[in-house]
């Protein structure tokens, strides 16, 4: 016991705190095999607890709508990675190893929840692309229901042409009907003056007729004065009457034949010659038998001288009768000439209107009066000639004389009928022409209504016109647009694909982390190992270590015994044994010494290397974290932006609502104003065509707000793949890319939240527009 007092008395300060050094490992080789037992049992739960994360990949949602962000997850791991530095750095005892444990398997249940987090965000930016898919493939439908209303409009724009090609015809056609009707009117008035004309011709015929009437009252009077005369001297004419008889049978005759021969015109005129040859002798022979009965009857002369003084005044009358017979004569010119002149209006009248050919066949029922008038004025003519004939033959006969005066009082009253009958004509005549007169006023007021509308129309087309080009120019700036819009679509596609591409890197990253993980893992089981391994040395050490306690008892025994015997040769033989012993010592002790130095060393530059990488991801924490800021205020000008726009569609909406009301408002004044079919029909075509047009007008301006609002979000995915291609840039070990995954995770939940509501504002604007089936 001295003896091992001695050697321990004897050991250097060095060598005890090599043994202090060396149990405290044994305690950290024990405890850390306790840890790593309890590490392996405690990642088992852990295992089961990263299945059921996965199998759960809903994780719980919260009052705002979003995900618990990965952000807190982020700074636990980087506290916690600090506090390992810390208790890495210190270095000390036993439950200090075992708080490193704990916060090992709080790590692993950190990254177990940020990679949960990650799937999740993965599932919805899936969900994400699947509803911007869905978008495209209605803006797509969207597309052909617009060509279709495009085809639409092409089509009532060639019943537009075509009708107005028959509104032009229609105004050529009324053109032409006004100016035939002015023409009419231009004719009526003539005919009108030329009626007038001849009512004052008749006017002054029949103040003509009148004096002729009381000139033949006084003839009247005068001859019944002669009558009574006569009758007084009719005794002494018997003998004469005799004669007179046989003449008169012979006159009879030639009367007979005069009218056979007045029948053939062109011979008639030689045989009267002939007649009066006749009758001149007739009256010669007559004279001699006057001369032979002079002296019978003296009284004879005086009546001759009587009989001669009436013929002068029948001369006179048969004179006044040439005058009417000229009048007459000059009537009938003028009746044939308004005949002919009638009849030229009737044939124009009978082509433009029908009731003017009823007063056409009434004006010929007047010619055939006119003609019967003219054949009984003939006829007059004729009897006038006889009467002629009779008044020369009545020279020597008072009673022919009073015979033919009773016959030209038959005569005048015909003339006198004749003229009643024809003013009668001539009053319904004018009583048709007003009637007509009023027709056509009628016709000329309708014809100005008429035009008075058409004008309207055309004005209205012209402007119809006008808007259709408008709305052409329109449609082919939106065909450019669309365009433009099918290009920028095209892009966002290869932009989608290329968003898919680096979520597929992403994907490719986030294995590569896990397999680092794996890795990690797979290198802590190994220092576990490794851990073991120099337990199992510390054990092989303490194990000689006793040997050697045991070997050095034995010793000391041994030296017990020889220091009785040998005294004085203890000391020589004591020094190279303690030597030894020392050796013995020491051997076993620097062995283990220097290989836990050389391991000390490694764990700490591992240390300072795990320290620079964990500072390196703080900075790269905090400027992902003032990206986040930047993105969130971008997000919500977006929002604001689309307030804004939604705004803007009801504004639309109610603008398009008006537009409808004016519109139905026009159609009612424009059925009020028009009453005919064709126009009413020509009107709601038109109405059909500007609805149309809004329709489309609607739908492309809702398409072009949703283009934008597409734009503005792809621009937003384009920022953020630019942010998440920046943090792809740093090294593996760094866990930024963990954080570039939340952030696209917190930016693609935003963006399907937008997506949502813009489809939601797509489905309302084409159920409005009228583009949805």
């Amino acid at each position: 016991m001295a003896f091992s007092a001695a050697t321990r008395s004897t050991l250097p300060p060095t060598s005890s705190s090599r043994n202090s050094k060396f149990f405290t490992l044994r305690l950290n080789g024990k405890h850390n095999k306790l840890s790593y037992t309890t590490n392996l049992k405690r990642r088992g739960p852990s295992l089961k607890i990263v299945e059921s994360v996965l199998d759960n990949r809903r994780s719980s949602i919260s009052d705002n709508g979003a995900t618990e962000p990965a952000r807190i997850l982020l700074e636990r791991l980087f506290a916690q990675t600090q506090k390992l530095e810390e208790q890495m750095s210190r270095d000390s005892g036993l439950p200090q190893d075992v708080q490193l444990g704990l916060n090992l398997e709080k790590l692993e249940a950190d990254l177990v929840a940020a990679l949960a987090a990650l799937t999740k965000k993965e599932d919805e930016l899936q969900d994400a692309e699947r509803t911007v898919f869905l978008e495209h493939s209605e803006l797509d439908h969207a597309k052909k229901e617009l060509e279709q209303r495009e085809k639409e409009i092409a089509a009532a724009r060639n019943k537009y042409e075509a009708i107005e090609e028959e509104l032009k015809e229609a105004n050529y056609n009324f053109t032409s009907q006004a100016r035939q009707i002015e023409d009419l009117k231009l004719r009526l008035k003539e005919r009108d003056l030329g009626i007038a004309t001849a009512q004052s011709a008749l006017s002054l015929k029949e103040e003509e007729m009148d004096k002729m009437r009381n000139e033949l009252m006084k003839k009247s009077e005068e001859a019944a004065k002669i009558d009574s005369e006569l009758k007084s001297k009719t005794q002494l004419l018997n003998q004469a009457n005799e004669v007179v008889n046989e003449q008169e049978i012979e006159i009879k005759g030639l009367r007979k034949a005069i009218q056979k021969k007045e029948e053939e015109l062109n011979a008639s005129l030689t045989l009267r010659k002939v007649e009066e040859e006749k009758l001149k002798v007739a009256e010669s022979s007559l004279e001699k038998q006057t001369m032979e009965w002079l002296q019978a009857q003296g009284e004879l002369k005086k009546l001759a001288e009587e009989a001669s003084k009436h013929a002068q005044e029948t001369h006179e009358s048969l004179e006044d009768f040439r005058r009417v017979k000229k009048l007459l004569t000059d009537v009938r010119s003028e009746l044939v000439s308004s005949q002919k002149a009638l009849a030229s209006s009737r044939e124009k009248m009978e082509e433009q209107d029908q009731l003017l050919e009823m007063q056409l066949a009434e004006l010929e029922e007047q010619k055939k009066s006119v003609m019967s008038y003219m054949t009984s004025l003939k006829d007059a003519q004729i009897e006038i000639e006889s009467e002629r004939v009779k008044l020369r033959v009545a020279e020597a006969r008072n009673k022919e004389l009073e015979r033919d005066l009773s016959m030209e009082r038959e005569l005048v009253k015909e003339l006198q009928e004749e003229l009643k009958k024809e003013r009668v004509s001539l009053q319904q005549a004018m009583q048709e022409i007003s009637s007509l007169q009023k027709k056509l006023d009628q016709k000329s007021s309708e014809f100005e209504k008429s035009h008075h509308l058409l004008q309207a129309k055309e004005s209205e087309l012209v402007e119809a016109k006008l808007e259709i080009q408008h709305l052409k120019s329109e449609q082919a700036t939106l065909v450019l647009v669309l365009g433009e819009k099918d290009l920028e679509l095209l892009a966002a596609r290869k932009k989608l694909d290329e968003v898919s591409k680096e979520i597929a890197d992403l994907k490719m990253l986030l294995n590569s982390k896990e397999n680092q993980l794996i890795q990690a893992t797979t290198l802590l089981t190994e220092k576990d190992e490794q851990v073991g391994i120099i337990q199992n040395e510390l054990n092989h050490t303490k194990q000689k270590t006793f040997e050697a306690e045991s070997v050095v008892e034995r010793i000391v025994e041994l030296t017990n015994k020889l220091v009785i015997s040998i005294k004085d040769e203890s000391n020589t033989v004591f020094g190279p044994f303690d030597d030894m012993g020392l050796e013995f010592f020491q051997q076993p002790w620097e062995e283990p010494t220097d290989d836990f130095r050389l391991r000390k060393k490694q764990l700490e530059t591992e240390l300072e290397l795990t320290k620079e990488t964990l500072r390196g991801k703080e900075m790269d924490v905090l400027a992902a974290q003032r990206s986040l800021a930047i993105k969130d205020e971008e997000l919500k000008l977006v929002l604001g932006r689309l307030d804004t726009k939604e705004r803007e569609l009801k504004n639309m909406k109610e603008e398009m609502e008006r537009d409808a009301n004016d519109l139905k408002k026009l159609y009612a004044l424009a059925q009020e104003r028009i009453g005919q079919k064709s126009i009413g029909d020509l009107a709601i075509e038109k109405l059909q065509l500007e609805a149309a047009q809004l329709e489309v007008e609607a739908a492309t301006n809702a398409l072009y707000k949703l283009v934008e609002m597409s734009q503005e979000l792809l621009n937003k995915t384009t920022l953020s793949i630019e942010v998440d291609s920046d943090t792809s840039t740093f090294p593996e070990d760094s866990p930024d890319s963990w954080m570039g995954a939340v952030e696209n995770n917190e930016c693609f939940t935003k963006v399907k939240a937008e997506v949502f509501r813009l489809s939601a504002l797509t489905e309302e604007l084409v159920k409005e527009a009228g583009v949805s089936d």
